[in-house]
């Protein structure tokens, strides 16, 4: 059994042969054809790109990250003055094949799609006035998601068309640390509906829908899955995993677990803290089933040291030897 096939076994709620982990067993795609961060976007100085909203993002360290202070958007009734992408007119071909080249079917194809429609208002605005404008105007900002679902649905059609991904990860970051970044009730009332329709899309066009929030989200989870969500990543230690767990196992998966805000987040990390947290998350998450693990060592981009490779490898082992122990 291939780890894609081991991995399916557990979003369709079935009984996997071993507990999957992000790092063995998923494929990530989808960064450079959409350009949402800059990654296929004009170099307009050595270490600034422009994505397709025409947002500038610094690239030199690590995930790009939007340029501070840099926002084209100073009022949301504006919006209409934005230029929104034509996923339709892209070389999807052309993209499939530079991003699918050494993909051989033996791991779950996951397309990440970054910047959901919280995440593109506060790149156009900056996070003070997006959350400003979502108290103050919530009518403006839901024309202005309508429009991005528009967009967005566009894009999943031909996400799923060229690449024909297992996996379409929406993303969305509602939530920091320690709660989100706005009210349960304004995102019920001014987020939820659009989120709805574009998890609906991507089950519309056979993906398996994946939500992305970093953060602690389990205030809106019920929201979540209600909508279809079907599979909830990263989901970090600061959730209440166990409850969701126990809640919506049977409905959605919890793909997370990592307490990357604990010692096993750093840097500096060394081999003793990686295998305690890989047998934590094994004790604790793996063993209620519907789980897979996602140790976020570092980021997608970030370059294999030998800390870094150091760090994925004592996890990787201790999380499959504790699973092996324990029957899972």
């Amino acid at each position: 059994m291939t780890e894609r096939e081991n991995a399916l076994l557990v979003y369709h709620h079935q009984k996997p042969q071993w507990t999957p982990n992000m790092l063995e067993a998923i494929y990530f795609t989808g960064f450079f054809s959409h350009n949402e961060c800059g990654m296929r976007g004009e170099r307009i100085k050595e270490n600034i790109a422009v994505d397709c909203f025409g947002v500038e993002w610094i690239m030199d360290h690590g995930s790009p990250v939007p340029n501070p202070g840099k926002y084209i958007l100073d009022d949301i009734s504006n919006w209409r003055t934005l230029k929104f992408p034509e996923p339709k007119t892209y070389d999807w071909e052309a993209f499939a094949k530079v991003e699918l080249a050494d993909y051989d079917g033996t791991k779950l194809l996951t397309y990440f799609c970054e910047q959901g429609l919280f995440d593109r208002l506060t790149q156009l605005m900056g996070f003070e006035n997006a959350l400003m404008a979502l108290l103050e105007d919530p009518e403006e900002c839901m024309a202005f998601f309508e429009r991005m679902v528009q967009y967005k649905i566009e894009l999943i059609e031909c996400v799923a068309k060229y690449y024909k991904p297992d996996v379409f990860m929406y993303t969305d970051d509602i939530a920091k640390s320690d709660s989100l970044f706005m009210s349960p009730a304004t995102y019920q009332e001014v987020i939820k509906p659009y989120h709805a329709r574009i998890i609906q899309a991507i089950k519309d066009n056979g993906m398996i829908a994946e939500q992305h929030t970093c953060g602690k989200y389990d205030a809106v989870v019920d929201d979540y899955v209600e909508i279809g969500i079907q599979s909830l990543f990263p989901t970090q230690a600061s959730n209440d995993i166990v409850s969701i767990q126990k809640k919506h196992g049977d409905k959605a998966i919890v793909f997370g677990g990592f307490n990357s805000q604990g010692p096993c987040g750093y840097v500096d990390a060394d081999e003793a803290t990686m295998r305690e947290e890989a047998r934590r998350m094994a004790d604790t998450y793996a063993v209620n089933g519907n789980f897979i693990a996602c140790p976020m060592i570092g980021d997608l981009f970030s370059p294999p040291t030998p800390q870094r490779l150091m760090q994925i490898g004592s996890f990787c082992d201790e999380f499959r030897k504790r699973c092996n122990e324990l029957g899972i």
